[in-house]
C-alpha cells in the first residue's frame, strides 16, 4: 500500500496467531498475543491490555455556553484536576444512557439533549480501549448529591477559561483533554461516532 493511501485494506496486515491471558478482572485483562507482521516476521509475545467495556466522557454545556467540570483526584498519577464527567459503559447500557448516568452521578446534572459525537481508541498501540465523547446540551444541576469519592468540587467555566486551562497544561485527563479540544475546535459530530 503506498504511503498516504487511506483506502481500507482488504486483509489484516498483522495476523493474530494466538492469545494467552496473563491476568483478568472485570475491569481489564492483560494478554500475550502471538503476531505475524506484514513482512512475515513474528512477535511471539506482544503485551495487550483489553477492556471489556468502552467508556464515555460527557462535555456538559449549560444554556449560557459554559462548561461544567468536576475536580477529581487520581491516585494512580497522584494528580488533581478539572475533568469532564466520565465512566464505563456497563453491560446492557447504551452509550447515551451511560453519559446521562455519569452526568448525574459525578456533577448532579441532567441534560435536555445528549449526542454521541465521537468514538476513538486512546491507546491503540497497547490496548483495545474505546472512548466515546458525548455532548450534553441544556445542562442544569438538579442535586448536590454527587459521588464524593470521585467529585471534590464543581465549577462552570467559560470557553475562554477552558482555553486557558488547556494552554497552561492544567487539564491532565486524556478524555477531558480530547473532549474540550474538540469543543474548542468547533465541536462538529464525527460521522460514525
Amino acid at each position: 500500500m503506498p504511503v498516504g493511501d487511506s483506502s481500507p485494506p482488504t486483509a489484516r496486515p498483522w495476523q493474530v496467531l494466538g492469545k494467552k491471558v496473563i491476568y483478568s478482572s472485570p475491569w481489564l485483562s492483560l494478554e500475550l498475543w502471538d503476531l505475524r507482521l506484514p513482512d512475515g516476521s513474528r512477535i511471539p509475545e506482544h503485551h495487550v491490555v483489553t477492556f471489556p467495556q468502552p467508556a464515555v466522557g460527557v462535555i456538559p454545556l449549560g444554556e449560557d455556553g459554559r462548561v461544567l467540570l468536576a475536580d477529581h483526584y487520581r491516585f494512580q498519577t497522584d494528580s488533581r484536576g478539572w475533568e469532564v464527567p466520565a465512566g464505563a459503559v456497563v453491560v446492557d447500557e447504551t452509550v447515551e444512557a451511560a453519559a446521562r448516568r455519569e452526568l448525574l452521578e459525578e456533577v448532579g446534572s441532567t441534560a435536555e439533549a445528549v449526542e454521541i459525537v465521537s468514538r476513538y481508541h486512546p491507546s491503540n498501540g497497547s490496548s483495545n480501549q474505546v472512548f466515546y465523547l458525548a455532548l450534553a446540551r441544556g445542562v442544569r444541576q438538579v442535586t448536590d448529591d454527587v459521588d464524593r469519592n470521585e467529585t471534590l468540587g464543581l465549577r462552570w467555566f467559560a470557553l475562554s477559561e477552558v482555553r486557558e486551562l488547556l494552554a497552561a497544561g492544567e487539564i491532565l485527563d486524556g478524555l477531558s483533554y480530547t473532549g474540550l479540544l474538540w469543543l474548542l475546535a468547533g465541536g462538529r459530530a464525527v460521522p460514525g461516532g
